[in-house]
């Protein structure tokens, strides 16, 4: 009888047990979060440089970043305060997890750059300064989600609402005012170019025509209205001043509220007649407020570019359209 002889086969490893496949996956896993992690902070990045375009109605990172460059040609400290209150503003938007979209694009930070630009322009820095600003970025970012959320364009209304805020409590907070840059110069048709870089507080009139030509790369044919509803205003306000001198005061304002109102009404699609005629309601309630306000020293900053443009989108929309943000 033959004998059976067995054979012992050696065990394989388990490949889910081999130590480098284990080691293999945990890389794996590092590395992928690791690219995302990447991902993320340039999105955010992102995020806080389209902040600074999205003042002039533009929705580029890119642009951001020239326009910022601008501001930091003009005065410094202005553009670092900005570029520092729009990462507050993004880490804001983030604790309250605010739509990642209308962040990412900077809807819900353009308001809080220009809030810390204009701080670093009107006051000199201090502790106080600081915390009040990280407060003033904050609400600027909770009353631009809220209006969105409520398809109500946004525009510059919660810089408006937080600049008028601490402008009434500067002497109780001790704010120390900055002597900036000069104004623009309403003599000479290059007061339409400084006016434009006047939103962002810049003063000289080479930088206001450079930060145009920014703008007019990205929408030509807005920023090009604009500046010619901008002419049309600047031309009646000069003949006016020589019957009405006390006028000249407010060239400023009207300049810059103007000019904001036109490029606006031309992003929401008005047509060019609509635009002009929003940059003159602008020029006017300009003229009605600075009457107001003159005497007691307080500014209206771009108050009337929201009065003017939220009005002419009420009385433009057709029939059971919503005025989209």
């Amino acid at each position: 009888m033959p004998q059976s002889h067995s054979r012992t086969v050696p065990a394989t490893p388990s490949t889910a047990a081999s130590p480098g496949a284990s080691a293999l996956a945990s890389l794996t896993r590092e590395r992928r979060w690791l690219i995302h992690k990447r991902r993320w902070l340039l999105a955010e990045l992102r995020a806080t440089t389209a902040s600074f375009a999205q003042i002039y109605f533009v929705p580029s990172a890119g642009m951001g970043v020239l326009l910022l460059a601008v501001v930091a040609l003009a005065d410094l400290p202005a553009a670092l305060t900005g570029f520092a209150a729009s990462i507050a503003g993004s880490a804001c938007a983030i604790a309250l997890r605010l739509a990642p979209a209308q962040r990412r694009s900077g809807l819900l930070g353009y308001n809080a750059a220009l809030t810390g630009v204009a701080f670093a322009a009107l006051w000199q820095p201090d502790e106080t300064f600081t915390a009040w600003l990280a407060v003033c970025v904050g609400m600027s970012v909770v009353l631009t989600a809220a209006l969105t959320r409520y398809r109500v364009p946004a525009l510059t209304g919660p810089f408006v609402a937080v600049m008028t805020l601490s402008w009434a409590l500067q002497s109780w907070l001790h704010l120390t005012p900055r002597h900036g840059a000069p104004g623009c110069d309403a003599g000479g048709p290059g007061f339409v170019f400084c006016s434009v870089g006047q939103v962002v507080f810049i003063a000289p009139f080479v930088l206001g025509l450079l930060t145009w030509y920014l703008l007019a790369l990205w929408n030509a044919r807005a920023t090009l209205w604009a500046l010619a509803s901008g002419t049309a205003i600047w031309a009646i306000f000069s003949l006016l001043t020589t019957v009405w001198p006390a006028l000249a005061s407010q060239a400023g304002g009207i300049g810059v509220n103007a000019f904001l109102a036109a490029l606006g009404l031309g992003v929401f699609g008005r047509r060019p007649n609509v635009r002009l005629v929003g940059a003159a309601l602008a020029a006017m309630i300009c003229v009605v407020l600075g009457h107001w306000l003159e005497p007691s020293g307080w500014p209206y900053f771009t108050l009337p570019f929201n009065l003017a443009v939220w009005t002419v989108l009420m009385l433009t929309k057709a029939p059971g359209q919503t005025v989209r943000p």
